[in-house]
């Protein structure tokens, strides 16, 4: 009966850690009973009904304070909710008693309180037992998880329930609502991540409903951010084949920012991850529209500084291109001097492993190309204390283009003058100029830029000037 007692006590401190906003749970570890088996996790909402028989014939649930820490019963009372209990563990100053019991109330059958506390110990129990032959494999696994996953959305659609016409009435049955929404999107979110079409049509509509509910509640804020969340991840995923992927992050990030204004370092942070996810799959017009955003929706933050120069660089095609500094050796690049023929200049530093792994194909691709017909120049933002490590790095891989690099330390790295004008923030960047200056080409891929240096390879034909021989009567 004790162990029973301490593992019915334990699951309702856990609930009142939660309903404080630190719920949560785990796939594979959890915590166990006092005798060392698992929680019990009921199938479904009936069985979890059925499991609370023994739970209305002893309501009240006993450990002593020596096992929680220093704690009083003396002057604590049972109370009505988990969130009640867990204050009523708070040790009195000065209480150095190790032999009073501690007594909490259960959360009553069927309230709201009651359907998250079963939430709770579903959590706490692991997905399967280490002795479970069948459950090794990860399609079972798979299986188990997904089962878990529809169970929480089950006891959390009730909690929801029980709670959404209450909460301008009762605040705290609010914060109940609230924990209930957040253990149903984070398991709608597992399971659209597994490719369940139901669970991904929920999100939006999850994330609809709550915003029509409130717009500047917590849920609807929760709702918002879990749909950014899961379109980030297909952008990830599926950007480069699938760009729709992207413009939907993209489209996802803008109307938080406008949904939510008052969510200003959540929103700022998402359009900046969405424009530059867009700009890196050359998407420049959804990377545009992300930036502008920023400045529309927040124009009062810092932010906005940010976004002046990535704008300047986005809309520079078919602008002159203006770039100069010191280069390695102390002579003084200038592009601007460098017209008659198109200019590729390469952004890059030793560390950037992106530029590591291009490096080869780009060296094949210029080494095609007839100097005569193309000028290439890098720009390094590498910010070591010399430029000895950089000229090895070149000297080593063979890199003989005039490369600018800052003879100023505190201009190296991203404090490079050029970095800040036009908001570089990604390397390797590659550029290419007309042959009469302006930016015709920017791209993050040399497989992007490869079609035009293609073109730069083999020399133009020259017009034939031979004249047609003239018709004869045969």
């Amino acid at each position: 009966m004790m162990t029973t007692k301490i593992w019915w006590l334990g699951c309702c401190l856990v609930i009142a850690t939660s309903l404080a906003g630190c719920g949560g749970g785990s796939d594979t570890k959890s915590k166990t009973t006092a005798n060392g088996d698992p929680p019990i996790e009921p199938n479904s909402i009936q069985q979890a009904k059925q499991e609370t028989e023994s739970d209305d014939q002893d309501d009240q649930a006993v450990i002593t304070t020596s096992a929680v820490g220093k704690s009083s019963a003396k002057n604590s009372k049972p109370t009505k909710n988990a969130e009640a209990a867990d204050n009523s563990t708070t040790a009195e100053e000065g209480d150095d008693s190790s032999g009073d019991d501690l007594r909490v109330e259960a959360p009553k059958k069927e309230t709201p309180e009651w359907f998250i506390y079963k939430i709770t110990q579903v959590k706490l129990k692991p997905l399967f037992r280490p002795d479970d032959a069948e459950a090794q494999s990860l399609e079972k696994q798979a299986e188990l998880r997904r089962e878990r996953n529809e169970q929480i959305v089950e006891l959390a659609t009730e909690a929801i329930a029980r709670t959404h016409k209450e909460t301008s009435k009762d605040q705290s049955k609010e914060r109940v609502f609230d924990l209930a929404v957040h253990h149903l999107l984070e398991a709608e979110m597992q399971l659209a991540i597994a490719g369940e079409q139901d669970h991904i049509d929920a999100l939006y509509e999850h994330a609809s409903l709550l915003y029509q509910r409130n717009p500047k509640s917590k849920a609807a804020i929760e709702a918002g951010m879990t749909l950014i969340n899961f379109s980030r991840m297909n952008a990830q995923k599926f950007g480069r084949e699938e760009p729709k992927s992207l413009e939907e992050f993209a489209r996802l990030a803008r109307q938080f920012a406008k949904n939510f204004p008052q969510e200003e370092r959540q929103a700022i942070p998402v359009l900046f991850a969405a424009g530059q996810s867009c700009e890196f799959h050359s998407l420049t017009g959804e990377a545009v529209q992300c930036y502008a955003t920023i400045t529309e929706q927040f124009p009062e933050s810092q932010a906005t500084q940010r976004v002046t120069p990535i704008m300047r660089r986005l809309n520079l095609k078919g602008k002159p291109l203006q770039l100069a500094g010191p280069s390695i050796g102390g002579e003084f690049l200038n592009a601007e001097e460098m017209t008659g023929k198109p200019l590729l200049v390469v952004f890059w530093t030793t560390q950037a492993q992106p530029f590591v792994r291009q490096l080869p194909k780009l060296q094949e691709l210029v080494s095609q190309i007839d100097p005569k017909r193309l000028n290439v120049i890098s720009v390094n933002f590498d910010d070591d204390d010399n430029e000895s490590a950089v000229q090895t790095f070149m000297d080593t891989n063979g890199l003989n283009w005039p490369t600018i690099f800052e003879t100023e330390p505190e201009k190296r790295g991203w404090n490079n003058p050029i970095a800040s004008h036009y908001g570089i923030q990604n390397v390797p960047m590659y550029w290419i100029a007309s042959s009469k200056g302006n930016v015709v080409e920017m791209a993050y891929d040399i497989e992007k830029i490869e079609p035009l240096l293609k073109k730069l390879m083999t020399p133009r034909k020259a017009a034939a000037s031979e004249e047609k021989p003239e018709n004869s009567d045969n």
